[in-house]
C-alpha cells in the first residue's frame, strides 16, 4: 500500500448544477478499523500467475522425476545386538545370566566401538571391500555424481585437457603407497558413511544398519560388523586374561618371598626377647594394674576419712558430746550413740526429781551422781575414739603408700613390656598384611586360571539383518511430491511477494481498496492499430470490431448518464495522474457513445499538449478554444463535427502561452455557460494532475471529473494524491475508470461478467 492516506468518495444526491457552485462532497475520515486478513486478496495475487505456477510446479516435478529414477537404489539392511552390561564370570551364575541397566557409560562406549576403525577393517578385508567399485571409487562417475561433486569433476577435466596441465605446475606423481593408503581411506570412509549405529533408547539393544547398491551384500555387512564386534571383544578379553595370569605369577613370587620374610623377622624376635605367649603377658600385667588402682583407690578413700575425722576431733578438742554429736562420723559411732542416749535420760531425770525435790534429796543426790557417771564414761569413750582414729590414719597413711609403690613398680614393668608389644605388633601387622595379600593374589590367579577358557560374549544376536527386499533410498515418491510441492511453495510466495511489493494500480480490487470505491469501469488494453494511436478508428463507432472496447465504454457511459441524471447535470472533465494513462482516449471514445444518444461536444482543455485534433484528422493550423478565448474568433469556426458520429469537436487551437490564466478567465466560463446551452452533454479533456493544475481549474468550473488510471503502470502513490487534490479543490469525482487492464486479468473478466 501507498503512504499516502486514502480518501472516501461518494456521490453526492443534491446539489446545484450551476458552474460557480459546483462542489465535491467529501466524506468525514473513516474511524480507524482493525485489519483483517482477506484471504481473497492472497487468492488473487495466486490466481494471476496460475500458469506461471503450475508450469514451474510441474517442470520441478519432471526435473526431479529424471533425476530420481537415475539415481543408483540402496538398499539398507539392519540387524539387532543386546549389549551385555558388563564381562561375565563363570564363577557366579547370576553373572552369567544377569542384566545391567545402570551403566549409562558403558553402553556408550560400547556403541562407539562399533563404529571403531579396526571392526571396519576387520570387514573390510575379510570380504574384499576395497576391489568393490562402490567402495573403492573407480565406478564411472553418472551425470548425479558431477553434478553433486562439480569441484572434483573441474579437477578432472582440468587433468585430463593437455592445454590446462601446460598452464598448471608439475606436480610429482604419487607413489604406489600413496595410492593404496588412499585407496584404503577412501574405501573406510564409504563404509563409515554407509555405516549406522542407533541404540534403541532406554534400553541395551542396538541396531547396526548398513546401506549398499547389491542387498545381498548390505545383510551380510551388517551381520559382519556384530560379528567383528563380538569377535574383537573376545580376542581383547582373551589376551587381557593371559597377561593377568603372567603378572598374577610373577606378583606371587615376589609375595611369597615377602612373606617368608616377614614371618623369619617374627620369629627372630620373640627368641630374642623370650616371649612365648604376648597375649597372655598382655593379660596379666592387664589384670595387676587393674587390682592395684582399685586397692589404691580403697585405701586413699579410707585415709581421706581418717583425716577428716582427725581433723574435726583435734579442731574439737575441748568440746562436750553434745557438740561432737553433730559430726556425722562421730555421732553414728555405736558406744558413743549409747552414751548420748544415757546421758540425755539421766538428764531428763535430774530435771524431773528437781522439780518435786530438794538438791539434798537422796533421790535427787542419786540422778546426778548417775548423770555424772555418764557424762565421765563419755567423756573416757571419747579420748578411745580419738586414740584410734589417730591409729586407724597412720594405718590407712602406711597402706595407701605401699599400694602406691607397688603400682608405681608394676606401670615400669608394664611399660617394657609395652615397647616389646608394639615391636611384636609391627612385625605381627607386616606377616599378615603379606599373608592377605598373598592369600589375594592366591585366589585370583587360581580363579583366572581355572575360567581362561571360559569367555563369555559380549553381545549377541537377537535379530540377524535379513535381505530387504525393496531399496531405501531414493524414496522416488517423496522426491517427486517434495519437490512438487515445494516448487509450488516458492512459486505461490514469490508471487505473494511480488503482489505485495507492488505499488501499482492493477486491478479493481487495488482501486477498491486504495479508495474504498468500485471504478465505473475497466477497459481491456487496446491494440497500437485501434484508438491507441492515430486518427479515430470508425469500428469504435460502429461497433463492428473491437466489441470488448465498445461494451467497456458503453458501461462507463452508462453509469456515468445515471450519475448524472438526477441532478440534471451536463458537464464532466475527464483527467489523469500522469501523462500515459489513456484520458485523452478515454475522452474519445466517452464522448463518440454519449454522441450516439445525445448531442455530445467534446472541448480539448489541454492547451499545453493538445492531441484530439490530430485524432480526429484535425489540423494544428485549424483554429479552436485558444483562438475563441484570445483572439475572439466565431465559435462556429472553431467546433469541428466528426462525420460519423454527429460529435462536436472543440480543438485546443494554437498553442497559448498562458493556459491557466486562460482557463481561469471570464471568457472561458461565458464559453462553459453557452455550451451548457447548446448542448446535452459537454466532456472536458484536461492535462495530468501531477503535471500542471490546469485540470484542477477546469475541474472546479465544470465541477465534476473523471479520473482514468493505467493499470500497471499508475503508482498508488500517484492515485491517492490526485484524489486527494480533486477534493481539496472542491470538484465532485465522478468515477474512476481503470484502463489499458489485460484481458488475461482475472479482475477483467470478473467486473465485467460478474
Amino acid at each position: 500500500m501507498n503512504n499516502s492516506a486514502n480518501v472516501n468518495l461518494h456521490a453526492v444526491d443534491g446539489g446545484n448544477p450551476s458552474l460557480t457552485n459546483s462542489a465535491a462532497a467529501v466524506s468525514q475520515p473513516a474511524m480507524p478499523q482493525e485489519e483483517l486478513i482477506d484471504l481473497r486478496q492472497y487468492l488473487s495475487a495466486i490466481g494471476k500467475r496460475w500458469p506461471m505456477i503450475l508450469g514451474f510446479t510441474f517442470l520441478a516435478a519432471l526435473l526431479a522425476t529424471l533425476v530420481a529414477f537415475s539415481i543408483i537404489p540402496v538398499y539398507r539392511a539392519t540387524a539387532v545386538l543386546l549389549i551385555e552390561a558388563e564381562q561375565r564370570s563363570a564363577v557366579s551364575i547370576e553373572q552369567v545370566i544377569g542384566v545391567d541397566t545402570s551403566k549409562q557409560e558403558y553402553y556408550l562406549t560400547q556403541f562407539e566401538l562399533l563404529k571403531s576403525r579396526s571392526i571396519a577393517e576387520k570387514v573390510i578385508a575379510r570380504y574384499g571391500l576395497e576391489e568393490l567399485p562402490e567402495f573403492n571409487g573407480e565406478r564411472e562417475p553418472t551425470w548425479l555424481d558431477q553434478v553433486k561433486n562439480p569441484i572434483g569433476s573441474l579437477r578432472t577435466f582440468a587433468s585430463d585437457s593437455p592445454l590446462l596441465q601446460s598452464w598448471l605446475p608439475e606436480q610429482e606423481p604419487a607413489t604406489e603407497a600413496e595410492l593404496q593408503e588412499a585407496r584404503k581411506q577412501h574405501v573406510m570412509g564409504t563404509f563409515s558413511d554407509r555405516l549406522t549405529i542407533s541404540p534403541v533408547r532406554k534400553t541395551q539393544l542396538v541396531k547396526i544398519s548398513f546401506d549398499s547398491e547389491d542387498r545381498h551384500l548390505a545383510a551380510t555387512l551388517a551381520n559382519a560388523v556384530g560379528e567383528a564386534y563380538i569377535e574383537n571383544n573376545r580376542e581383547a578379553r582373551l589376551l587381557a586374561s593371559q597377561e593377568a595370569t603372567s603378572w598374577l605369577e610373577d606378583r606371587l613370587g615376589k609375595l611369597r618371598a615377602a612373606v617368608t620374610a616377614s614371618e623369619d623377622r617374627l620369629t627372630a624376635f620373640l627368641q630374642q626377647e623370650g616371649l612365648v605367649d604376648v597375649e597372655g603377658i598382655d593379660s596379666l600385667a592387664s589384670t595387676e594394674l587393674s587390682d592395684l588402682s582399685r586397692r589404691l583407690s580403697d585405701a586413699r578413700d579410707r585415709r581421706v576419712a581418717a583425716e577428716s575425722l582427725y581433723f574435726v576431733l583435734q579442731d574439737n578438742r575441748n568440746a562436750g558430746l553434745a557438740q561432737l554429736s553433730s559430726v556425722p562420723a562421730i555421732s553414728n559411732h555405736p558406744q558413743l550413740r549409747d552414751v548420748r542416749l544415757a546421758e540425755i535420760e539421766a538428764e531428763r531425770l535430774v530435771s524431773e526429781l528437781s522439780k518435786r525435790y530438794g538438791p539434798k534429796h537422796d533421790r535427787m543426790i542419786q540422778a546426778r551422781a548417775q548423770l555424772a557417771t555418764v557424762q565421765q564414761r563419755a567423756t573416757e569413750l571419747l579420748s578411745d575414739l580419738a586414740s584410734g582414729i589417730e591409729k586407724e590414719l597412720r594405718s590407712a597413711r602406711k597402706q595407701e603408700n605401699a599400694l602406691q609403690a607397688e603400682l608405681d613398680s608394676k606401670k615400669g614393668q608394664f611399660q617394657g613390656i609395652a615397647v616389646k608389644r608394639a615391636t611384636y605388633d609391627a612385625l605381627k601387622r607386616e606377616v599378615d598384611s603379606n599373608r592377605k595379600l598373598y592369600d589375594l593374589f592366591l585366589n585370583r590367579q587360581k580363579e583366572t586360571a581355572a575360567t581362561n577358557d571360559f569367555q563369555t560374549a559380549v553381545a549377541r544376536f537377537t535379530d540377524r539383518a535379513s535381505v530387504p527386499l525393496s531399496s531405501t533410498s531414493p524414496r522416488r515418491k517423496v522426491i517427486v511430491i517434495g519437490v512438487a510441492s515445494l516448487a509450488l511453495l516458492i512459486t505461490c510466495v514469490i508471487s505473494l511477494l511480488q503482489d505485495s511489493i507492488r505499488d501499482t494500480v492493477d486491478t479493481s480490487n487495488d482501486v477498491r481498496e486504495l479508495l474504498r470505491l468500485d471504478p465505473i469501469g475497466v477497459v481491456p488494453l487496446l491494440k497500437r492499430t485501434s484508438l491507441s494511436d492515430g486518427v479515430v478508428s470508425d469500428n469504435l463507432v460502429t461497433g463492428e470490431k473491437g466489441n470488448e472496447v465498445n461494451e467497456a465504454i458503453r458501461g462507463i457511459r452508462t453509469s456515468i448518464l445515471f450519475k448524472m441524471a438526477p441532478l440534471s447535470r451536463k458537464l464532466v472533465s475527464i483527467t489523469s495522474s500522469v501523462p500515459g494513462e489513456g484520458k485523452t482516449t478515454m475522452a474519445i471514445g466517452l464522448s463518440l457513445s454519449i454522441a450516439k444518444m445525445e448531442k455530445t461536444i467534446l472541448v480539448d482543455c489541454d492547451l499545453r499538449k493538445p492531441s484530439v485534433g490530430e485524432r480526429f484528422g484535425i489540423g494544428r493550423s485549424s483554429i479552436g478554444l485558444t483562438n475563441y478565448l484570445m483572439m475572439g474568433a466565431d465559435l462556429r469556426d472553431c467546433i469541428h463535427t466528426h462525420k460519423h458520429s454527429g460529435l462536436d469537436i472543440l480543438t485546443a487551437g494554437m498553442i497559448a502561452p498562458n493556459p491557466q490564466e486562460l482557463l481561469s478567465s471570464v471568457e472561458f466560463k461565458s464559453l462553459v455557460d453557452r455550451l451548457l446551452a447548446d448542448y446535452d452533454k459537454v466532456l472536458f479533456d484536461t492535462p495530468p494532475l501531477s503535471a500542471v493544475s490546469d485540470a484542477l481549474i477546469v475541474g472546479g468550473v465544470v465541477g465534476s471529473s473523471i479520473l482514468v488510471i493505467n493499470s500497471r503502470k499508475t503508482k498508488k502513490n500517484e492515485v491517492s494524491e490526485s484524489v486527494s487534490l480533486l477534493v481539496n479543490h472542491g470538484v465532485l469525482m465522478e468515477g474512476v475508470v481503470l484502463n489499458k487492464v489485460r484481458k488475461t486479468s482475472s479482475s477483467y473478466y470478473s467486473y465485467t461478467y460478474g
